[in-house]
């Protein structure tokens, strides 16, 4: 056999070799960057669900007959049909939009349930509402977590020559959360702080002294361990003397 040609053969072995490979790895990369992007997705899911469940007791209760703005117990029930429907089509955008609403109403319906002791079941309804008031708060740094995940993914399949192998493959460019609703979400980020301070300023005395009493069982924890070990480092001196 001629050796050019079978230099050549090799060559062209070779190379078809180290294409098949880079798409092999490139593939599994955006199905990496893919997957972690939904499960971030996943996590924002789970916590407008809980905004949903929380809201929901607003339903169960007088709040608009002792004097609730009927524009707000009407935007709850718009949030959470909004939520059910773009939740089971899998429309992201619907869902940012009901959870934006959710986060302008959630406040007014606590502070207006705090301030109204004698409504039905008032105790259950106001620590649902401070409930779905922390997964607000929790929410905004998972939103900047799938943001991040979302900017990863999408630039990695603009990128040449990945996106030759994004597009024979289908990978499509994922949404950002404050893009689908900018509206609503647009101030989702600067919220956080404010939701922070909120959260504390909505904590009950019986709320403040748990806290404080797990602070103090921490010390206590920490304290046990410290004489454990100090107590270890004693017997292993001791046995080393022996």
């Amino acid at each position: 056999m001629d050796p050019t040609l079978l230099f050549l053969t090799a060559a062209g072995v070779t190379v078809l070799f180290m294409i098949f490979f880079w798409i092999y790895g490139t593939y599994n990369r955006m199905v990496d960057l893919e997957e972690e992007t939904k499960n971030q997705w996943q996590n924002l899911e789970a916590q407008i669900a809980v905004k949903s469940q929380k809201i929901a007791l607003v339903e169960d209760t007088d709040l608009v007959q002792v004097g609730l703005e009927s524009n707000v117990y009407e935007m709850i029930v718009e949030a959470r049909k909004l939520f059910a429907e773009s939740s089971k089509s899998g429309n992201r955008s619907g869902m940012a939009q009901a959870s934006g609403m959710m986060d302008s109403i959630m406040p007014k319906a606590l502070a207006f349930a705090e301030d109204n002791p004698q409504l039905t079941s008032h105790h259950v309804l106001v620590e649902g509402l401070q409930q779905g008031i922390y997964a607000i708060s929790k929410m905004a740094s998972e939103v900047e977590e799938y943001n991040q995940s979302a900017k990863n993914y999408n630039t990695y399949i603009r990128m040449f020559p990945a996106v030759l192998v994004a597009k024979m493959m289908g990978f499509n460019k994922a949404d950002y959360f404050d893009e689908l609703s900018e509206e609503e979400v647009s101030s989702m980020f600067r919220r956080e702080a404010q939701l922070g301070a909120f959260v504390e300023s909505a904590k009950s005395e019986a709320d403040i002294k748990a806290e404080e009493t797990q602070d103090e069982v921490k010390a206590i924890e920490a304290e046990i361990e410290l004489l454990e070990a100090k107590a270890r480092l004693k017997e292993m001196k001791e046995s080393l003397e022996e």
